[in-house]
């Protein structure tokens, strides 16, 4: 283990927050930006809190929480490793399919819809999406929540012309990858994902629905997807909690070529 790896965990004695959220939010940081990259041995439960001058048993929980959410694993010696890893810029620059992204993880992906329903818009709330008022007003709204081995992820906020998808409302359940939907029924898939990412602070809702604490850090972005015929198919805003973000289309072949242990 590298020395300067403990120096980079840090907490704040001054603060509310407990030393073992403290902990977590500073390893996933130092994970997220690369700091601590995949296969980085971390240093042992016990060195980490003599370090700090805490209890042994706040850093065994805090490692526990992120072995359970896919950040931290064990190797065969018991020695704590970084075991996220995050895809390449490739996939970013790319149009990639969230759940397939997941998938790549080495994680389980599922998606649980907890909204779906018909709206009508005004013009200026469709001009300001990008829809032409002349294709109609009707819009299927969906929010759902990606997860991975269980874990939010992601939540997808999406508006979909009934125009173009017609029986949407009635046919789609939620639970399945929307991209893959649109084009095994409609024939239609999202040839261009144009998006703005910016990073945010989390609502108490969106909080809540990701498992964070209020206020917490994350990726917001807002997604135009078009068809081959230059039609807005999509208009969306996800929030995520880590770079973990992936919101366009690679074909799942060449996923597979990538990251071959994912797709047995």
């Amino acid at each position: 283990m590298q020395s300067n790896l403990l120096e980079m965990i840090t907490i704040d004695r001054r603060s509310t927050v407990d030393y073992e959220l403290q902990i977590k939010e500073s390893i996933k940081a130092l994970i997220l930006d690369q700091s601590f990259f995949y296969h980085t041995v971390m240093p042992t439960p016990i060195e980490l809190a003599n370090h700090l001058n805490i209890d042994k048993k706040i850093v065994e929980s805090t490692y526990a929480q992120l072995s359970s959410e896919g950040y931290l694993k064990t190797d065969e010696s018991g020695q704590f490793q970084v075991s996220f890893f995050e895809l390449t810029r490739y996939f970013f620059d790319r149009n990639t399919a969230v759940f397939d992204a997941i998938a790549a993880l080495g994680l389980e992906p599922s998606i649980e819809c907890i909204e779906k329903k018909v709206v009508k818009l005004k013009k200026e709330e469709l001009l300001q999406m990008g829809f032409s008022p002349e294709s109609g007003n009707q819009l299927l709204h969906i929010i759902r929540i990606y997860k991975g081995d269980n874990q939010p992820i992601m939540i997808l906020e999406n508006y979909l012309p009934i125009s173009v998808f017609p029986d949407i409302f009635k046919n789609f359940k939620g639970d399945e990858p929307l991209n893959a939907y649109l084009k095994s029924h409609y024939g239609i898939r999202a040839e261009i994902s144009k998006r703005i990412i910016k990073s945010v602070n989390l609502s108490t809702k969106l909080a809540k629905l990701l498992n964070e604490r209020k206020n917490a850090a994350s990726i917001q972005s807002t997604n135009h997807i078009y068809d081959k015929f230059g039609r807005l198919i999509d208009y969306g805003q996800s929030h995520s909690i880590s770079s973990y973000y992936f919101q366009a289309l690679i074909p799942r072949a060449e996923m597979k070529e990538y990251f071959p242990k994912a797709f047995k």
